[in-house]
């Protein structure tokens, strides 16, 4: 009586083990789940860092001013640039 009790024991283990939603699948499934979520946050502060941007670019002519210079390389009319290597 004993040993079908553990052997009863032993086979429920596996089971849940091994089935599909079983204990192995429940773990993997939540690894990605906090994957997923890191993924997520860093996605949503890359979109208010967005946002920010685009708001200074809508309002701010200071700020449209320095991106224009900075990454078009735009000049006023006769300013000369002087570059030292």
């Amino acid at each position: 009586m004993n040993k079908f009790f553990l052997s009863g024991f032993i086979c429920l283990i596996f089971y849940l083990f091994i089935k599909n939603d079983g204990l192995i699948d429940y773990y993997s499934e939540i690894s990605m789940y906090k994957k997923l979520l890191s993924e997520k946050k860093q996605i949503d502060q890359e979109l208010q860092i967005i946002k920010v941007e685009n708001k200074l670019l809508k309002n701010n002519k200071r700020h449209i001013e320095k991106v224009a210079r900075e990454e078009y390389f735009y000049i006023y009319p006769d300013e000369i640039i002087i570059t030292f290597e």
